[in-house]
């Protein structure tokens, strides 16, 4: 059957625009496939970063059971654990390698650890840390009793304000009278704002204990019980392994007492973040350690877990 021209021409654009559908269709399933693919890929990095996470979790918790936390020069570093050979308890961050299977990509983990009694207690502060943290922020004494004492007041169970405090706090109607559960909650006293609740947030704990460890202290707490300058070298030497007990006492001018131990303590704060090409995943953990616990006593209490 012979077409008219005018057909012809019709039955051609038909064609192209059949054609033309069907590239679109076929560049949109190139596209979709390519995004399942992708999608596919970052689904299965992040299933290995968390296999990597829980894996190198595992094994820094039988570490910190079973390895000195303080390495000595007469130590084995060659059959130490990798981990306890590059760990420390001031929160600079360490890369743990993991070698996973069927994986090409690098998988690491990184790792913080920061021990808590290196930090203010903040149900139970003591007044000269915490006052010398205000005081390295820039406030005048009047302003650092006050801040101080409608803290204690913000906790305490009575209803009876301190010298420098106010039970009221302000228009607040009601206050805690009791333990912070969030440090966060420190915004709710009178005097602290944002700047300095973010100071109290970095360098208090929940978790602290009858004892101070100022080795494993933050940069802005070394610097407030001593000075700018006394803070770097001992950040400089303890990050390069060279800072021991006698040359921190040479520094700061503190000694080791009842309520001063030079030793980390087995309450500890985790930061794990696992990595697998551009996939990752974070686990934040306080945990107490009981390396010699017996019957029905938990080596590890789990104080905090998020991730």
């Amino acid at each position: 059957m012979i077409l008219a021209k005018g057909q012809q021409g019709i039955a051609l654009i038909q064609v192209l625009l059949i054609s033309a559908v069907l590239t679109v269709l076929a560049l949109f399933l190139t596209s979709t496939a390519r995004d399942q693919v992708k999608m596919a890929q970052w689904s299965d990095d992040k299933a290995a970063a968390l296999v990597a996470l829980h894996s190198t979790e595992s094994e820094l918790l039988f570490a910190l059971l079973v390895d000195s936390k303080v390495k000595k020069p007469t130590d084995n570093f060659e059959q130490a654990n990798e981990i306890s050979n590059n760990w420390n308890f001031f929160a600079k961050p360490f890369i743990v390698n993991k070698k996973l299977a069927n994986k090409t990509t690098n998988q690491q983990v990184t790792i913080t650890i920061q021990d808590q009694t290196s930090l203010i207690h903040a149900h139970f502060p003591d007044s000269k840390l915490l006052k010398a943290l205000i005081a390295y922020q820039g406030y005048s004494d009047k302003e650092i009793n006050s801040i101080f004492d409608n803290l204690l007041d913000w906790q305490d169970l009575d209803s009876i304000p301190r010298i420098n405090g106010d039970e009221s706090l302000g228009a607040l109607t009601n206050i805690r009278n009791g333990s912070i559960p969030d440090l966060h909650d420190f915004s709710f006293v009178k005097g602290i704002n944002a700047e300095l609740l973010g100071t109290l947030v970095a360098n208090t704990t929940l978790y602290g204990r009858g004892f101070f460890n100022p080795m494993n202290a933050t940069k802005a707490l070394l610097a407030a019980i001593t000075n700018t300058e006394i803070a770097e070298q001992i950040i400089m030497l303890r990050e390069t392994k060279q800072l021991n007990n006698s040359q921190f006492s040479q520094l700061t001018g503190i000694v080791e007492s009842e309520k001063v131990l030079f030793y980390p303590s087995n309450i500890l704060a985790i930061t794990l973040k696992g990595q697998v090409g551009t996939s990752s995943t974070i686990k934040n953990i306080i945990i107490e350690l009981n390396p010699y616990a017996k019957e029905y006593q938990q080596p590890i209490n789990t104080l905090s877990n998020r991730g």
